[in-house]
This record gives structure tokens, C-alpha cells and sequence, in this order.
């Protein structure tokens, strides 16, 4: 029997689920929770040894003002302290620009990695995600123990959820792990921020509708908007490159986003799935103690303890084989 009431539920679950996906920003439309070691083991462990190409990042904390970004968009009041337009283009000159303004920081990275220019610009970029905390990269690793240490740094006390982001590699168009690829998709990075003072804007729609006038903006401004308008959708691409002895034992990767906008801390992500499967996975904190507790039986080498001290890991790894 036909059901009005049925049928209209459906078509707005419908309605709702097109728009959900047309406007999914910061992944938000990806979450999904685990609340019992049944299901960490069916969703995650086993999913980790599947064979499918599948790359992780751990957090500490289900924070939904923390959202998956580079490091240097985290906190992008710092890129704006000397900008009066509200609006910044990222590229990759910005990016050898601003390091080259960074004290010595380039010549120690002579020093120890190797030359400096615009054409080296991922080493670059991989040295300061590691050694100053700021750069256009965001860390994943290929093997599900590190990046779960990550999120638990063996704790003895849980307050509150963690999240493991799963990302499953779909083509290899979006995956290198060449370093003159590497290079040239830093070189192309075009990121477009928006950083307004919701209050100020407020202020001045008032005043423009209150004195009937146009908003007058600058020609930097305009110019920045006409760019905006040829860029075409989110990508995101996954750069399997290690540039030191720590990377490659945390068997780590990076996450690196491109063409894409954001406003304060907020950017679309439709495209970026379509490219990439990622699932956020908000994992409850009642279970993190026997997570802890599998990765100290199974691969105690990748403790937090570990993750930066690779001479430890290694004799850890001898005593549990002698054992």
C-alpha cells in the first residue's frame, strides 16, 4: 500500500543525503565511531593486515575545531599578522619565501640536508614540518601502530575520544613517490585563505546596506578574486618520499592539499573523496587502554616512547625476538 508519509521520509532522506555530500566540508560527512574492541578489530585490524593501500593518521583528541589541516593553516592568524587585505595566496614562491625569512633556517638546512631554492621545495617543506612545526604537508604513515601511538602517547588515563583517520589510495594519479614529482607539486600548490573577523564583517554589511553604497574593494583584492574564480576543485595528493632515518622507520607519508579555499577553518572536501576513501573514526576512550595494550604485545618497537628514538626501537624489536 502506498504510504504519503513513508514516501515524502524517503524523499527527504534523499534530499538530505545530496545535500549532505554536495556540501561536505572538513571531511565532517566521513565519521564514524568504534565503542567496542570488537569493532576496532573488525573496522581498523583487520582492514590494516587486508592488503588494500591504506595510510593513517592518530590525533588525541576528537576536537572539532581541529580539522584536517597542514600545519601552517592550523593557526592562520600567523600568515595574516602583516596582511590587510583578509585574503592570502599560498603558492610555492610564498612558501620559499616565507622560509627564507625565517632567520637561519635555510642555512642550517643547507648545512644538513642540501641546496636551497624553489626547485627543492619538497625537502624543504619536510625538514620545517619536522623541525619547525610549519609547512603545507600533513603526516600519515602506512602502518596503523604509529599513528595510533600518536593519538594515545601511552597514557594511563583517558578523558576523552581519539580519532584515526583512514585514507585508502584509489589511483596512483594522486600517489608518488618520485622527489622531482614531489618537488613539482609543491611548486603548484595554489591554496587560497580567507581570514575575516566575523564581528568586522557584520560591521561593514551593516554599513553598506545602512549608506546604500557598493563595498569598495582594492585592486589587490579584486585580482585575488578573479584568480579564485579560475580554480577549479580540491585535490589532494599523497607524497611517499622519506627524507630521513625517523620517516622511513615511522614508515611515514604526506598528505598534501591543493587548489583548494579556505575560509578561516573551513574548506569543501567533496572532490578530495572522490579522489581519496577517508574516514574519520572516533574511537571511545574506554577502549584506548586495551589499544595501548595491543600495540605493546604486537609492535612495542612503535610505543610512543620509540617514535623518535629509532636506536631504541631497534633494541626493543632484539629483546622481543630474543624473548
Amino acid at each position: 500500500m502506498f504510504s504519503a508519509r513513508e514516501h515524502l521520509k524517503q524523499r527527504l532522506e534523499n534530499l538530505n543525503t545530496k545535500i549532505t555530500s554536495n556540501l561536505d566540508f572538513d571531511f565532517s560527512s566521513v565519521s564514524k565511531r568504534i565503542d567496542t574492541m570488537e569493532e576496532f578489530d573488525k573496522q581498523i585490524m583487520q582492514e590494516f593486515v587486508s592488503g588494500k593501500r591504506l595510510y593513517y593518521r592518530g590525533e588525541r583528541i576528537n576536537d572539532p575545531e581541529r580539522r584536517l589541516l597542514p600545519t601552517m593553516l592550523r593557526n592562520s592568524g600567523e600568515l595574516f599578522k602583516d596582511n590587510d587585505l583578509g585574503i592570502l595566496h599560498i603558492d610555492g614562491q610564498f612558501l620559499f619565501d616565507y622560509y627564507s625569512s625565517l632567520g637561519d633556517f635555510v642555512d642550517v638546512f643547507s648545512c644538513t640536508m642540501g641546496k636551497v631554492d624553489v626547485d627543492h621545495l619538497y625537502e624543504i617543506c619536510a625538514f620545517a614540518q619536522h623541525y619547525c612545526n610549519f609547512s603545507p604537508l600533513i603526516d600519515f604513515t602506512k602502518s596503523v601502530y604509529p599513528s595510533l601511538s600518536f593519538a594515545l602517547k601511552d597514557r594511563d588515563k583517558f578523558d576523552d575520544d581519539i580519532v584515526l583517520y583512514v585514507l585508502e589510495l584509489k589511483n596512483d594519479e594522486d600517489y608518488t613517490n618520485n622527489i622531482e614529482t614531489a618537488n613539482q607539486w609543491i611548486r603548484d600548490l595554489s591554496i587560497y585563505c580567507g581570514h575575516f573577523d566575523e564581528l568586522e564583517v557584520k560591521k561593514a554589511v551593516r554599513e553598506v546596506i545602512k549608506n546604500k553604497r557598493h563595498l569598495e574593494m582594492t585592486e589587490d583584492f579584486k585580482s585575488h578574486l578573479e584568480h579564485i574564480n579560475t580554480i577549479s576543485e580540491p585535490r589532494a595528493r599523497l607524497i611517499d618520499v622519506p627524507t630521513n632515518t625517523r620517516m622511513k622507520f615511522q614508515q611515514g607519508v604526506f598528505l598534501l592539499l591543493t587548489d583548494f579555499l579556505l575560509f578561516n577553518v573551513t574548506y569543501f572536501t567533496k572532490s578530495i573523496r572522490e579522489q581519496f576513501s577517508i574516514t574519520k573514526y572516533i574511537i571511545n576512550k574506554d577502549i584506548c587502554d586495551d589499544i595501548l595494550d595491543v600495540i605493546n604485545r604486537d609492535a612495542p618497537w612503535y610505543s610512543y616512547k620509540y617514535l623518535t628514538d629509532v636506536s631504541g626501537a631497534f633494541n626493543e624489536a632484539m629483546e622481543k625476538r630474543i624473548k
